[in-house]
């Protein structure tokens, strides 16, 4: 296969994993958010949120995969390829906050000696929520091996964090 045909494949792989991870992880935050109000649970209403904000990442994914296929031009002669190494530095950042974010809160519950409880929505929920990340994960690792793409593989890192977080989350259910 021609060099700048396999270029157009890898984008084209790249753009779909990330719209399926939009399409994934917006149906994640309907399953929890409904979950959440059913069960009366303010923590799975907030951790729906947190899912729909896990979009973002898959924004950046686009928009530095896209504009990074564009071609040279003479204000950048070796083309647009930075902007993906951009998009994969967001999510870096992104998952860093997050990963942050989830520790400030675990500590915080710690301290004030909170305790949850969930319902088998909730359960049911969050075994979905982590077997849909675990895979969107892989498919995301997959996709970025055989594009060589660093921001696919960033977004497969976020959905594994998240799988991680979760698994965390039914621990403490139990």
């Amino acid at each position: 296969m021609p060099k700048q045909e396999q270029q157009k494949v890898s984008t084209q792989l790249a753009l779909k994993a990330g719209w399926v991870s939009i399409l994934v992880n917006t149906s994640l935050f309907a399953l929890k958010f409904w979950a959440g109000v059913v069960s009366g649970s303010v923590a799975i209403i907030a951790d729906a949120w947190h899912t729909l904000s896990d979009s973002i990442s898959s924004v950046f994914l686009l928009l530095g995969v896209f504009f990074s296929q564009k071609p040279a031009d003479k204000d950048h002669p070796f083309g647009h390829g930075r902007y993906e190494l951009i998009a994969t530095i967001l999510i870096g950042c992104l998952l860093a906050w997050v990963s942050y974010n989830f520790f400030v809160e675990s500590i915080e519950r710690l301290q004030n000696r909170e305790s949850a409880s969930y319902g088998l929505i909730a359960l049911i929920a969050t075994v979905i929520s982590i077997v849909s990340k675990e895979i969107l994960a892989q498919y995301s690792f997959y996709i970025g091996r055989i594009t060589k793409s660093q921001v696919v593989k960033a977004d497969g890192w976020h959905h594994r964090s998240d799988a991680i977080s979760s698994i965390a989350i039914l621990g403490g259910i139990f």
